[in-house]
This record gives C-alpha cells, structure tokens and sequence, in this order.
C-alpha cells in the first residue's frame, strides 16, 4: 500500500476545498436561517402587541400564559416547516462534510438548550430572552467562525449585546429587543448567506 504525503500546500488546498463545500451546502442552509428569523420576529413583535394589549386591559394573569402560547404555536410551526425543508435539503444535497455535521449536531444541542433553559428559566423565575438571545448567539457566532462568514459571526455577537440590552428595559418591551435581535442575527446574514459568492 503505497503512502501518499502531502506537502503542506497540497493539505491546505483540500482543507480550503473542504470548508468551499461547507459553504456551499450552508448558503443552501440559510433558508433555516430565514425561516427561524422570520417566524422568531413575527413571534417577538406579535408577543409585544399581546403584552401591550393585555397591559392595557389590566389582564396581568394573562400575561404569562398568552405569551408562553404565542411562542409554542410558532415554534410548533417553525419545527414542522423544518423537518420537510430539512428533508427536502437532505434528499437534494450532492456534496456532505464533516462540517455539515458538526454544525447539524451544534443546532440540535442548541435547540435542546433552548427547551432546557426555558425550563430553568421558568422554575428560577426568571425571564428567558436574555438567557435565550445568549444561547442564540453562542451557536450564531460559532457557525459562523466554522465557515469563516464574518456576517454570520457579526450576527452572533449581536445576539450579546441584545442579550445585555434586554436586561435594562421594562418587561413588555423585551419583546422588540428580541425581535430586533432577530433581525440583525438572523435575517440579515440569512439573506447576505443566501447571495455569498463561492
């Protein structure tokens, strides 16, 4: 068996080839980006008017629980429209890659860390965006150094900064920090994603 060397350009080459695929696979992925991004800020500025409506009705007791239902039907929706856009991805996809995996199994730990901390959240009372917006900015700004897409890892330390800004306001206006959160996370390095060159 005869043992093939690379000399060090050669390796750096495959591994640029490599992380070239990644991104190829990734632009295709940016409609996960899209999807999430548009139906997070749909779920933030509804949850805003249901908060500001019920704070004007004086239905404090509604609060929680109208707020909680509004998010679980979006995300309900989001992870059904998921596993067929994930399917579909699957079923398409020509070229596969150690990244591909590694960032397919970081947004599953993710979305488990989600379901975790809102948990947490609600037994130690306390209010989940800022601990959320930290979750989504880690796996964000990860992604985003894995494919090298400066965007995406502008888009993740965004999620910190919103993360501290959502501290310092009043609890119904939590909700457009998220929503503006989204945006500058998601959406727009979904779309910037989406058109990247090779």
């Amino acid at each position: 068996m005869e043992k093939n060397n690379l000399t060090p350009e050669e390796s750096f080459t495959i591994i640029n080839k490599a992380i070239s695929n990644f991104k190829m696979n990734y632009r295709e992925g940016s409609k996960s980006f899209l999807l999430w991004g548009w139906l997070l800020t749909f779920a933030s500025f509804s949850n805003f008017i249901i908060l500001k409506i019920l704070h004007n009705q004086e239905a404090y007791n509604l609060m929680g629980l109208l707020s909680l239902a509004n998010w679980a039907l979006i995300l309900l929706i989001g992870f059904i429209i998921q596993f067929f856009m994930l399917r579909k991805m699957n079923r398409d996809k020509k070229v596969y890659s150690y990244l591909d995996g590694y960032i397919k199994n970081l947004w599953w730990v993710t979305a488990a860390t989600f379901i975790i901390a809102t948990f947490v959240c609600a037994r130690l009372e306390i209010t989940p965006p800022p601990i959320m917006l930290l979750i989504a900015g880690l796996a964000t700004t990860t992604s985003g150094l894995l494919i090298k897409f400066k965007p995406l890892i502008f888009g993740g330390i965004s999620f910190f900064v919103f993360s501290i800004a959502s501290t310092l306001v009043s609890f119904e206006y939590i909700a457009l920090i998220v929503g503006a959160a989204i945006i500058c996370g998601y959406l727009i390095p979904g779309y910037l994603l989406k058109s990247a060159k090779e």
